[in-house]
Parts: structure tokens; sequence; C-alpha cells
């Protein structure tokens, strides 16, 4: 098996994601490339449907963090977009709204993150 590709302090959770894929790094990287890829959008989209006040729209991003976050191993990501989606499930807008501002934070992280040590790997 490969060296891991992130370090403890990222806060991914390597070990676990690699377990659901059969140990298997390719297919680990691919879903993380895909990750990158994908995530690009959401961020705008969110941006997008909270300046609007789009909550349905908001929450349908945020959701879907909660299952690539989880993909990826990304495991603050997935609490705190965990943790907004029931709060706005709950009708509890004006609680969700702060976290906004955080899941913007880790998924700006995330983006930079991930490729950096894509990157190193190959090095």
């Amino acid at each position: 098996m490969e060296s891991g590709l992130f370090r403890e302090d990222d806060g991914i959770d390597e070990e676990t994601c690699l377990s659901m894929y059969d140990n298997s790094y390719d297919f680990y990287k691919l879903v993380l490339n895909t990750f990158c890829k994908e995530i690009g959008k959401t961020y705008a989209n969110m941006k997008e449907t909270f300046a609007s006040n789009d909550v349905e729209g908001y929450r349908i991003s945020v959701h879907g963090l909660k299952g690539s976050g989880g993909s990826c191993g990304a495991r603050e990501l997935v609490r705190l977009a965990t943790e907004s989606n029931a709060l706005i499930k709950e009708g509890k807008w004006d609680e969700a709204v702060k976290y906004h501002q955080p899941i913007l934070e880790e998924l700006e992280r995330l983006i930079s993150l991930i490729p950096q040590r894509l990157e190193e790997q190959t090095k």
C-alpha cells in the first residue's frame, strides 16, 4: 500500500475512505479529483443562493456536501454541512446562517489542500 496522501492534521479521514474503496489509492484519487472539480460549482452556487435568500436551493447544496465531503473523508465539512442542513430542515434559517462562512472557508481550504497533497504524492 502507498504511503498516505494526507497528514494527520489535514482533517481528512483517509483510512475510512480507503476501506470504502477496497484500499485502492487509484480510486480514492479519482474521487478526490472529482470532488475538487465539482466543489467549485457548489461553492459558487452556495454563495449565489445564500445572497438571494434561496433557502431551499442553499439547503440542497449543503445537503450534497454531506455526501461529497464524506466520499473524500472531509470530516469538518461533513460536520458543518450536517449541522447546517438539520437547522434548515427544522426551519431555523437564522441559526443555520452561522454555518455559511465556516463552510465556505472549509471548502476553500479543501480546494487548496487536496490538489497540493495529490501533487506531492506524484513527486
